[in-house]
């Protein structure tokens, strides 16, 4: 597969008109023509419905277009790499809502001031990241993710999960001295399919204290949680990065002190080995180090 056909490609889908290509590229139409077809042949699938006047992408043209964008793009990146130009193009990110909304974004801001020539886009869910259909270039996610073919790179190798309330919740309702207490209280907790959105762990003596919780707020959105948390609805569990500030300003309290909590490590998450380019090594190494602390 010769990348300039890719190119045509590509062009020919932005510019709908296989004549504006040829005028991009500085070629006839004939071999604007010639290198579809080279495409198509090599693909064995038509990518292109071609007349006069349009050109209409058929189902397979749709699917390939953006791998075929993202090829053309890690090209790019590779040629500036040994260059040593400036960084360029686009990363599609998907990040949790609570550390997106209320810690990445600064973050974020200042990688693109860094690499102005780097455009992010980011999409802002807790639901599980789809990578193809919504054609990520990787997620930011706590824990190991659920399809083992994904490709897993550290970012926070030891955060932790923090049990905490507010203090007026506390005031109301009483603090818990130990796990099992937690049946008593009200718990806000993820409306995730696994078990530990509602079965929270803890660690003493080598020992594991499972307790199954419930609450009269369950939601599948994590900042929609730690609200209620703040506003002395209930306890939550969330992970510490998520309200270390919210309880370093005393507006959460710690609980459970002499209990280990579980580990929620944060992760760079990829499809594969070979789309974690130079754009995406840049990001991961700036939030290694604003989030180090």
């Amino acid at each position: 597969m010769k990348f300039f056909d890719v190119k045509v490609f590509v062009l020919a889908c932005e510019l709908k008109n296989l004549s504006a290509v040829a005028r991009e590229l500085s070629i006839t139409p004939a071999a604007t023509s010639a290198a579809l077809k080279r495409l198509e042949s090599e693909l064995n699938t038509r990518l292109l419905q071609r007349s006069t006047r349009s050109l209409t992408l058929t189902q397979s043209g749709a699917d390939f277009l953006p791998y075929a964008r993202k090829s053309l793009e890690n090209l790019d990146v590779g040629r500036q790499a040994i260059s040593g130009e400036e960084l360029r193009g686009n990363i599609t990110l998907s990040v949790p809502s609570d550390l997106g909304r209320n810690t990445l974004l600064t973050h974020l801001i200042a990688f693109q001031e860094k690499f102005p020539g780097i455009k992010l886009t980011v999409k802002v869910s807790d639901k599980y990241a789809d990578f193809y259909s919504q054609n990520l270039d990787a997620s930011i996610r706590y824990g190991e993710p659920e399809d083992s073919a994904l490709v897993c790179l550290p970012i926070i190798r030891n955060a932790k999960r923090e049990l905490c309330a507010s203090p007026e919740y506390l005031q109301q309702f009483g603090t818990p001295t130990k796990p099992e207490e937690l049946i008593n209280h009200n718990c806000l907790h993820f409306s995730g399919d696994d078990t530990l959105s509602s079965h929270w762990r803890f660690y003493k003596d080598l020992s594991t204290i499972s307790v199954k919780v419930s609450g009269s707020h369950v939601s599948d959105n994590g900042d929609y949680l730690r609200l209620l948390a703040l506003k002395g609805v209930g306890i939550t569990y969330k992970t510490g990065l998520d309200v270390q500030q919210d309880i370093a300003e005393g507006r959460l309290i710690s609980l459970l002190p002499k209990y280990k909590k579980e580990n929620s490590p944060l992760n760079m998450v990829v499809a594969h080995r070979k789309s974690y380019d130079s754009n995406l090594v840049a990001l991961r190494e700036f939030l290694v180090k604003a989030l180090s602390n």
